[in-house]
Protein backbone atom coordinates (compact mmCIF):
# COMPACT_ATOMS: atom_id res chain seq x y z
CA UNK A 1 0.00 0.00 0.00
CA UNK A 2 1.32 3.06 -0.85
CA UNK A 3 2.19 6.03 1.52
CA UNK A 4 -0.52 8.34 0.26
CA UNK A 5 -3.01 5.76 0.88
CA UNK A 6 -1.99 5.76 4.78
CA UNK A 7 -2.08 9.44 5.17
CA UNK A 8 -5.39 9.45 3.09
CA UNK A 9 -6.45 6.89 5.99
CA UNK A 10 -5.16 8.95 8.83
CA UNK A 11 -6.97 11.79 7.32
CA UNK A 12 -10.24 9.96 7.26
CA UNK A 13 -9.76 9.10 10.88
CA UNK A 14 -9.08 12.85 11.72
CA UNK A 15 -12.09 14.18 9.37
CA UNK A 16 -14.25 11.72 11.41
CA UNK A 17 -13.03 12.56 14.93
CA UNK A 18 -13.90 16.22 13.85
CA UNK A 19 -17.72 15.49 13.14
CA UNK A 20 -18.09 13.16 16.44
CA UNK A 21 -16.30 16.44 18.49
CA UNK A 22 -18.67 19.18 16.49
CA UNK A 23 -21.45 16.71 17.37
CA UNK A 24 -20.77 16.24 20.92
CA UNK A 25 -20.36 20.10 21.21
CA UNK A 26 -23.37 20.89 19.63
CA UNK A 27 -25.65 18.44 22.33
CA UNK A 28 -23.77 20.78 25.19
CA UNK A 29 -24.94 23.88 23.24
CA UNK A 30 -28.50 23.06 22.77
CA UNK A 31 -28.81 21.75 26.46
CA UNK A 32 -27.89 17.94 26.26
CA UNK A 33 -25.60 16.64 29.43
CA UNK A 34 -22.55 14.99 28.37
CA UNK A 35 -19.76 13.80 30.88
CA UNK A 36 -16.81 16.31 29.78
CA UNK A 37 -14.16 14.33 31.54
CA UNK A 38 -15.25 10.78 29.17
CA UNK A 39 -16.80 12.13 26.82
CA UNK A 40 -15.56 15.48 25.19
CA UNK A 41 -11.83 15.41 26.86
CA UNK A 42 -11.26 11.81 25.42
CA UNK A 43 -12.08 12.53 21.52
CA UNK A 44 -9.79 15.84 21.45
CA UNK A 45 -7.06 13.57 23.39
CA UNK A 46 -7.52 11.30 20.38
CA UNK A 47 -7.50 14.00 17.86
CA UNK A 48 -4.14 15.45 18.91
CA UNK A 49 -2.58 12.14 19.12
CA UNK A 50 -4.10 11.35 15.75
CA UNK A 51 -2.65 14.87 14.28
CA UNK A 52 0.94 13.53 15.51
CA UNK A 53 1.23 10.58 13.64
CA UNK A 54 -0.10 12.51 10.29
CA UNK A 55 3.26 14.54 8.49
CA UNK A 56 3.05 17.66 9.33
CA UNK A 57 2.62 19.04 5.59
CA UNK A 58 -0.45 17.30 5.17
CA UNK A 59 -2.07 17.95 9.23
CA UNK A 60 -1.19 21.74 8.67
CA UNK A 61 -3.04 21.68 4.76
CA UNK A 62 -5.97 19.90 6.82
CA UNK A 63 -6.19 22.78 9.69
CA UNK A 64 -5.93 25.79 7.43
CA UNK A 65 -8.83 24.32 5.47
CA UNK A 66 -10.61 23.41 8.60
CA UNK A 67 -10.38 26.94 9.49
CA UNK A 68 -12.04 28.15 6.24
CA UNK A 69 -14.40 25.32 5.94
CA UNK A 70 -16.13 23.31 8.96
CA UNK A 71 -15.65 20.01 6.95
CA UNK A 72 -12.21 19.77 5.33
CA UNK A 73 -12.43 16.81 3.61
CA UNK A 74 -15.04 16.11 0.66
CA UNK A 75 -16.25 13.28 -0.86
CA UNK A 76 -15.97 12.72 -4.99
CA UNK A 77 -19.23 11.29 -6.11
CA UNK A 78 -19.79 10.92 -10.29
CA UNK A 79 -17.27 13.15 -10.60
CA UNK A 80 -18.40 16.17 -8.43
CA UNK A 81 -16.64 17.70 -5.08
CA UNK A 82 -19.05 17.38 -2.39
CA UNK A 83 -17.78 19.91 -0.59
CA UNK A 84 -18.50 22.69 -3.26
CA UNK A 85 -20.44 20.65 -5.89
CA UNK A 86 -18.71 21.68 -8.74
CA UNK A 87 -17.87 18.92 -11.95
CA UNK A 88 -14.17 18.29 -11.31
CA UNK A 89 -11.86 17.82 -14.08
CA UNK A 90 -11.38 14.38 -15.94
CA UNK A 91 -7.87 14.28 -15.00
CA UNK A 92 -8.55 14.37 -11.09
CA UNK A 93 -10.77 11.70 -11.45
CA UNK A 94 -8.26 8.82 -11.84
CA UNK A 95 -6.21 9.91 -8.89
CA UNK A 96 -8.24 8.47 -6.23
CA UNK A 97 -5.09 6.88 -4.40
CA UNK A 98 -3.20 10.42 -4.52
CA UNK A 99 -3.98 12.95 -1.87
CA UNK A 100 -5.52 16.38 -4.28
CA UNK A 101 -7.64 18.99 -3.51
CA UNK A 102 -10.78 19.95 -5.00
CA UNK A 103 -9.23 23.16 -8.05
CA UNK A 104 -12.41 24.63 -6.66
CA UNK A 105 -12.97 24.90 -2.91
CA UNK A 106 -9.42 23.48 -2.03
CA UNK A 107 -10.76 20.97 0.24
CA UNK A 108 -9.13 17.23 0.29
CA UNK A 109 -10.94 14.82 -2.03
CA UNK A 110 -11.15 11.65 -1.06
CA UNK A 111 -13.13 8.53 -2.82
CA UNK A 112 -15.45 5.85 -0.98
CA UNK A 113 -14.07 2.53 -1.45
CA UNK A 114 -16.81 0.16 -1.57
Amino acid sequence: MSKEVDIMRLLKRLFDLDNLIADKEADKKIGFKIDEEVGLLSLKKERVSLLKEIPKEYADAYERIKKRYALALAEVRNGFCFGCFQQLPTELLTRSNEIVTCPNCGRILFWRQE
